[in-house]
């Protein structure tokens, strides 16, 4: 019968009271126990080989071998796992390895026998890395010494590994272990760049200065990784906030810092995704965009107004000014970044993240975040308020829209665009504004009719057709999607005021911004609308130039490796209405949320954040009656190839008579029973949502 890991527990404790584990040879299988109880203990998936495991122990006779490794390891290969051939990997189970970690850390077998999780990690490391490690070692202590653990959406400052030596032994001797791994895995920029983050981050060992030193040891190892350039940014930042105190100090650290943010932007800008390699000129490859230059220098912008402000006006020099067009810029490009992805399905960034980059703008520019009527800004109106946006997860006071305001928007953009209508960027917010005062009040006497919203756009539709952006083909989709009648409008991106510095995702901006002489005369007059393309439009066309204009524009660039958020829904309405907001989704899931929590008692922001998650990742949205009374169900038809990643596959939609190519993610593709599906669309294109209907499925 197998012991349970108490009895395997108490078994070692007895082995480590034993007098002759001091012994030579005892000491080699407790070294070997050691090793493989720490590996296991802080990542599960570790391992040793048998020929590795030999290297410990005694050296074999050349002629006569020795007794086998099973033989050679008693007593402790009764808590070893030995898989079988041909690798024969040897492991311990992780909860057993954690108790032994402790055990042995807690007691020393000789003064020179040391067990203590950084004694062990450097032997270990003196032990297997030499000229050739083997990439599964190498693999190993990289996860033991830097893999960072998330915590409520936000990652450990250091390994659980090395947490525990700062918490159980010394900063020193955690120090000491990083400095083995940066000599022995010299190739490998991660060691020496987490040597500079204990430097700079644990405060009663604060060295800037050999924090900056390896910093730059890590660059120097790989100049192009933007990663590693960011933590000489972090360093120079966290200096700003403890040590500036002085106008001159302040903004010479500052200075400093934006520097150092500005190069990992630069190196950030050089990267691009696997599936890109092949592209001319790449210095490095990134499964994501890589925000942190961003948003370390809006951090450093804030740090610096915060400390500035606190003199006299005269002292404020010219720096604020001179960054205010910056902060713009970025700010206008984590509106955009934000409102079309997460960092993935699971998880949100952290709530101090918007929290500084609008706090940043609004210092610079006194504007405030949600004053914004960008694209991105319009998109992002209808949250406001809801326990899910932003705004509220930063710990911002704000109220829902009111129709009130978004009418006088919409007032205010109809006459932007009518005072430029050559400015396709005008018209997007235009349109968008209707579509969003419709979400609030669907029968507003400010609506502009669908048709004439059709013929704005349709004005723009022979014109640059290469060059246009994403969310200038999802307004198009949107506007002349069809199920027998004309139809609604949609959504989505960066655009600002006149005046704006806005970053635009797409490529070339002014393309977009100003209307060549050539294209005015091609262009129609407002409300001459193309008969062909109002009964019959080719939305497939639409589709594939919208997937073209994602791909070849910065869109692809900045989001890629990111969970892109759905926008709008296909509901039961006409025209404007057809058209529904995801912000109506969420406050009907909070509802329900409310409802089921209504009687628990204690802290429920926690749970109910977790509840309101898991119900968008399971799909148990679309099992909500009120959300099923709202959507209106679509005919689909399965493509026959594939997309990556697996659970993104392609399925026809069925719309006006005509097939359009959409992707799809499917619920529970193995459930039985009949399929609902519901249309969504997102900055890259039409994305079907299936479920399987619990009326028919006896759910």
């Amino acid at each position: 019968m197998e012991s349970t890991v108490e009895e395997r527990v108490e078994k070692l404790k007895q082995l480590l009271s034993s007098e002759d584990l001091s012994q030579n040879n005892k000491s080699q299988k407790m070294q070997l126990f050691s090793f493989l109880a720490t590996l296991n203990a802080y990542d599960p998936e570790a391992y040793l080989v048998m020929s590795e495991c030999e290297q410990i122990l005694r050296p074999l006779d050349p002629i006569h071998g020795g007794p086998p490794y099973e033989k050679q390891m008693e007593p402790f290969i009764d808590f070893i796992n030995i898989s079988g051939p041909p690798d024969h990997k040897c492991s311990i189970d992780q909860v057993f390895a954690k108790s032994a970690v402790n055990e042995l850390a807690a007691r020393e077998i000789t003064p020179r026998n040391c067990f203590s999780r950084s004694a062990t990690m450097k032997e270990f490391m003196n032990s297997f890395c030499g000229d050739q490690t083997s990439p599964h070692i190498i693999d190993s202590i990289k996860t033991l010494l830097t893999a960072r653990e998330l915590e409520e959406g936000v990652k450990e400052k250091f390994s659980r590994l090395i947490l525990d030596i700062l918490k159980n032994e010394t900063f020193y001797k955690a120090v000491s272990v990083l400095k083995t791994a940066a000599y022995k895995l010299s190739t490998h920029p991660i060691f020496p760049q987490t040597i500079s983050r204990l430097y700079y981050i644990i405060e009663r060992n604060i060295e800037y200065e050999k924090a900056e030193e390896w910093a730059n040891t890590a660059i120097r190892i790989d100049p192009n990784n933007s990663y590693v350039a960011d933590t000489l940014g972090q360093l120079h930042k966290n200096q700003l906030l403890r040590e500036a105190w002085q106008p001159d100090e302040i903004l010479h650290k500052a200075k400093v810092a934006l520097r150092a943010f500005k190069d990992v932007e630069v190196k950030a800008e050089k990267e691009v995704s696997p599936d890109m390699v092949d592209s001319a000129g790449i210095e490095r490859i990134s499964d994501s965009f890589n925000n942190r230059g961003y948003f370390g220098f809006m951090q450093v912008a804030k740090i610096a107004f915060e400390k500035l402000n606190k003199f006299k006006p005269s002292l404020d020099y010219k720096f604020i000014q001179e960054k205010k067009m910056e902060v713009e810029a970025k700010f206008a490009f984590f509106q955009c970044y934000l409102a079309y992805s997460q960092p993935d399905m699971q998880s949100l960034e952290p709530s101090y993240f918007w929290k500084d980059v609008a706090l940043c703008c609004e210092m610079y520019t006194t504007n405030k975040a949600t004053d914004s009527i960008s694209f991105a800004g319009l998109l992002d109106s209808l949250n406001r308020g809801l326990f899910t946006s932003k705004g509220r997860r930063a710990l911002f006071k704000e109220h829902q829209e009111t129709v009130s305001h978004l009418e006088a928007i919409q007032r205010f953009l109809k006459a932007n665009y009518e005072a430029n209508v050559d400015n396709v960027k005008a018209a997007e917010r235009y349109i968008l504004s209707n579509i969003i005062l419709s979400n609030k009040m669907h029968n507003s006497p400010m609506l502009t009719p669908v048709k004439e919203l059709q013929a704005i756009i349709d004005r723009f539709l022979n014109t640059e057709k290469r060059c246009r952006s994403p969310k200038f083909y999802l307004l198009v989709l949107l506007l002349f999607w069809s199920d027998g009648q004309p139809q609604a409008v949609q959504e989505e991106e960066d655009e600002g005021n006149e005046q704006s510095t806005e970053v635009d995702f797409s490529e070339d901006t002014t393309q977009e911004d100003e209307a060549s002489d050539d294209d005015q005369e091609t262009r129609e007059e407002p409300g001459q609308l193309s008969l062909d393309r109002l009964l019959d439009p080719d939305l497939q066309e639409y589709v594939t130039l919208m997937e073209q204009a994602f791909e070849t524009t910065r869109y692809a660039k900045y989001l890629r490796g990111r969970y892109l958020l759905p926008l709008f829904f296909l509901g039961k309405g006409s025209g404007l209405r057809k058209w529904i907001h995801k912000s109506k989704l969420d406050a009907i899931v909070e509802e329900k949320v409310d409802a089921e929590l209504a009687d628990e008692q204690g802290e429920r922001t926690k749970e109910k954040w977790r509840r309101i998650h898991e119900m968008w990742i399971t799909g148990d949205v679309w099992r909500i009656q009120e959300i099923q009374d709202i959507l209106r169900p679509i005919n689909v038809e399965p493509c026959q190839f594939p997309l990556s990643p697996q659970d993104h596959k392609m399925v026809y939609v069925l719309a006006g008579g005509k097939k359009i190519e959409a992707k799809t993610r499917v619920d529970d593709d193995s459930a039985p029973g009949p399929m609902l599906s519901y249309l969504g669309f997102t900055i890259q294109g039409p994305l079907v949502f299936r479920v399987r209907d619990p009326q028919m499925s006896g759910q």
